[in-house]
């Protein structure tokens, strides 16, 4: 999916989720997306928060400029200039860009965030999306994940949800200098990102008990055997003493979207 081009909107909020999350559309009886609840799963990860004014922030804000989020439940208030909270069609998120999980699913307990969206997005973008496969050590192409709930097809680890014709936002839960982020009243357009974790140096292991914990939170047959491959391997920069490797591009994981069961 793309982005939809935002001259013709006069206000744009994008609400961006980074990395590793399980994330649960709720839709009313036509299909329409309503809300949305978003939990990041207990697998160690600090979750940080930023809001810039830019949509599609190029380059990417560096990671030491977020905030630390607490582990418990925020709500992100999006207040419109129509009433409607239903947005885009559920059938909007893209099914060959992510794993998607059909039927009625238990969430656990086992999660340290959670963010909630009262309101639909009136367009769904998917972004990072790789195809979840490696090589062995003889040279022969295997898919990284095993179980009966292994992504078929691409996973992605950026979800975009675009709001539009927004008069105010609140992120509800959060420390009053990361409420004051966003601007009051509401100026203009910009994106709320929220990332799974700061960088990390990236281990199997690692990587491992991230998907463990996003399959023990949505109770998915779900395991990982071999690590995600990276899009990019930046070359070192001098030939100083050697630095640990840290993990600033992609992510551990993926988002892995539950979707409602279809309507009988």
């Amino acid at each position: 999916m793309t982005t939809a081009s935002s001259s013709s909107v006069t206000s744009q909020l994008d609400v961006v989720f980074d990395g590793t999350w399980v994330i649960a559309p709720r839709v009313d009886g036509s299909g329409k997306i309503v809300g949305v609840d978003v939990y990041s799963p207990s697998c160690g990860h600090p979750q940080g928060v930023l809001f810039t004014s830019n949509l599609n922030p190029n380059p990417w804000p560096d990671s030491s400029s977020f905030y630390q989020l607490d582990n418990h439940s925020h709500t992100v208030c999006i207040e419109r200039t129509t009433a409607a909270l239903a947005g885009a069609p559920v059938s909007a998120i893209s099914a060959s860009a992510n794993q998607c999980i059909a039927g009625s699913r238990p969430i656990g307990t086992n999660w340290d965030l959670l963010v909630s969206i009262a309101a639909g997005p009136d367009v769904w973008t998917s972004t990072g999306t790789i195809t979840p496969q490696t090589t062995d050590s003889s040279g022969r192409t295997v898919p990284c994940f095993s179980g009966k709930d292994a992504p078929t097809a691409s996973v992605s680890s950026t979800q975009t949800l675009s709001f539009r014709n927004v008069t105010g936002v609140q992120l509800l839960g959060a420390p009053a200098n990361v409420q004051a982020l966003l601007p009051a009243p509401w100026s203009g357009s910009g994106s709320l990102i929220f990332e799974d974790e700061i960088p990390y140096i990236p281990t199997l292991q690692h990587e491992r008990s991230a998907i463990f914990a996003i399959a023990n939170l949505a109770g998915l047959d779900l395991a990982l055997e071999y690590p995600l491959p990276r899009k990019s391997s930046a070359p070192p920069t001098n030939s100083g003493p050697a630095r640990p490797m840290m993990h600033t591009g992609e992510y551990c994981g993926h988002a892995v979207i539950l979707l409602p069961p279809p309507t009988p």
